[in-house]
């Protein structure tokens, strides 16, 4: 017969099996598009990081939405998996917005500057092949 301290140990480890708290996170970036509805021409800078290490780091200038103009990192953006966390600067002036993707989804992004924030707009899907 099973001692106490066997049964009461297979069953922590059968309770703890499953626990998704030990699966790390496996998000993706299918594509990221910037875009300035703003009234003047304006600098983005646009990071990437994938669990903490910086992946992506570029500046890109973006017209006014005027001018119909907005840049698309799609085929720039590493094909990493992990927690993603991306983050936006508008040159010169302290406007900025971070947002963490820790999920297993697929996301496609807008970042928006709009004259007076910058949003991430973002739609998740299992299966990247969604946003094709």
């Amino acid at each position: 017969m099973p001692s106490r301290r066997t049964v009461l140990t297979a069953g922590t480890l059968f309770a703890l099996s499953g626990c998704s708290a030990l699966s790390p996170a496996s998000a993706r970036l299918a594509g990221v598009q910037l875009t300035n509805t703003g009234s003047t021409t304006q600098e983005f800078e646009f990071t990437v990081t994938v669990d903490r290490e910086t992946v992506y780091e570029e500046t890109h200038t973006v017209a006014a939405d005027e001018d119909g103009a907005t840049v698309e990192l799609d085929d720039a953006l590493p094909d990493r998996q992990g927690t993603i966390t991306i983050a936006t600067t508008i040159a010169g002036t302290d406007i900025s917005e971070e947002t963490t993707f820790d999920d297993d989804n697929c996301y496609d992004v807008i970042v928006e500057y709009t004259g007076d924030n910058v949003v991430h707009w973002q739609s998740g899907s299992s299966d990247c092949d969604a946003f094709q």
